[in-house]
């Protein structure tokens, strides 16, 4: 089992989530791995609070995932008061620290603005954050720099680079990059109007789509279904089967 392996395995066990894919386990001192460890301990003995401690005293010596896992839990109020902005602050030290789904979170921050956190909107910055998870291959930062490109929010609009990033978030089977890869064809925006391509990005959605998460999905498969005409479905499922035997494995 690799390194990154025990790490989402630990984190998981934790009852915290951690992903694998696009998350860079970066090189903390020893000492930083020491309280780690000691966090693990505490928080499998029940004692948050002593694990709380350890991981701030971690994530001081460069653990990222330690920042990340106290982000998650004053982000959730889990032993701790609630408090988003010291989830805030532990998301933006854990994003430093190369952890891409901190990076989304501290991204959306920026993007969006927050008054309750004194955070204005930043374009800039939000690129930046979603630019750093993406390049470490995690796909939801991936979709959200190519909304960031397609918008031109904080970089000027390119709609070339947004389609390779959504395309590389469909590689790792996330719906919403599918689901905007469909719309894209089915209006022609930037792309030739494609109606069956636009159907097969359909297809692949609701073959990778959670059950409990399957409204989005079928709402979209709802709006275009009566743009296609008779045996474009059945045109677009050999396409979606062709991409996923391509994809096998990945």
């Amino acid at each position: 089992m690799s390194r990154r392996q025990r790490f989402a395995a630990l984190v998981a066990s934790l009852g915290l989530t951690l992903s694998l894919t696009g998350t860079v386990l970066a090189e903390p001192t020893p000492a930083a791995n020491a309280m780690f460890n000691a966090g693990v301990a505490a928080f499998r003995a029940g004692d948050i609070n002593s694990a709380v401690d350890a991981w701030a005293q971690a994530a001081k010596g460069g653990h990222a995932m330690a920042a990340y896992l106290v982000g998650q839990l004053y982000e959730q109020g889990r032993g701790v008061p609630q408090s988003a902005g010291t989830a805030f602050h532990y998301f933006q030290q854990a994003a430093q620290g190369g952890n891409a789904q901190a990076a989304v979170k501290v991204g959306l921050v920026y993007r969006d603005g927050n008054k309750a956190l004194g955070v204005k909107k930043n374009n800039e910055k939000a690129f930046e954050m979603f630019e750093k998870g993406a390049l470490e291959a995690w796909p939801e930062a991936q979709y959200y720099l190519a909304d960031m490109y397609r918008r031109g929010l904080g970089v000027p609009m390119q709609r070339s680079e947004s389609l390779r990033w959504l395309l590389l978030a469909s590689e790792k089977r996330y719906v919403p990059a599918c689901l905007e890869l469909a719309r894209i064809h089915f209006d022609g925006e930037g792309v030739n109007q494609d109606r069956i391509k636009g159907w097969s990005w359909l297809d692949l959605a609701n073959r990778f789509v959670d059950p409990a998460d399957a409204k989005t999905v079928n709402a979209a498969m709802d709006k275009y279904s009566g743009r296609m005409r008779t045996g474009e479905k059945d045109e677009a499922k050999k396409i979606a089967d062709d991409w996923v035997a391509k994809h096998e494995g990945s």
